[in-house]
């Protein structure tokens, strides 16, 4: 990959090709090694993901200088993935994930991962799994 430019158009078909209510993306080019892609993409249960990325294309490969993806559901932060070197004492430091108020060592994920991981969440919640009531065996009394 030479140019900044086409690791923003894979994000772009990544989202057109997704299950996406609508989008709202913003591009700056800084040149063709650098730039910074951020927007919001919206669900039809109303929930969304905001994300943000500072690329620069190293050795021709797709470096996040810094990068933050958050799902936003029922009015609250349900995940975010970041670089942001605020935990140290996590052992993927810089990279983390928060969910809820928990803070997790997490591998520096793409897009598509977590675009992945919110519908994940959002089928969880429209189809959340059953739980089988168990029936204890009875037992047949003998007659005399």
């Amino acid at each position: 990959m030479r140019d900044v430019g086409q690791y923003f158009e894979l994000i772009e078909k990544t989202i057109e090709h997704s299950p996406v209510v609508s989008a709202e993306v913003e591009i700056e080019r800084r040149d063709a090694t650098r730039g910074t892609i951020e927007g919001v993409v919206y669900f039809a249960d109303g929930s969304r993901l905001e994300f943000s990325e500072r690329i620069v294309i190293e050795q021709r490969r797709p470096v996040k200088r810094e990068y933050r993806y958050q799902y936003v559901g029922r009015n609250q932060a349900l995940l975010r993935y970041d670089n942001a070197p605020h935990h140290p004492h996590i052992a993927t430091f810089p990279h983390h994930k928060h969910v809820g108020t928990r803070i997790l060592p997490a591998a520096e994920p793409t897009f598509r991962q977590v675009l992945d991981e919110a519908l994940g969440l959002i089928a969880e919640t429209a189809n959340p799994p059953t739980t089988k009531k168990r029936r204890r065996p009875r037992h047949k009394s003998k007659s005399h």
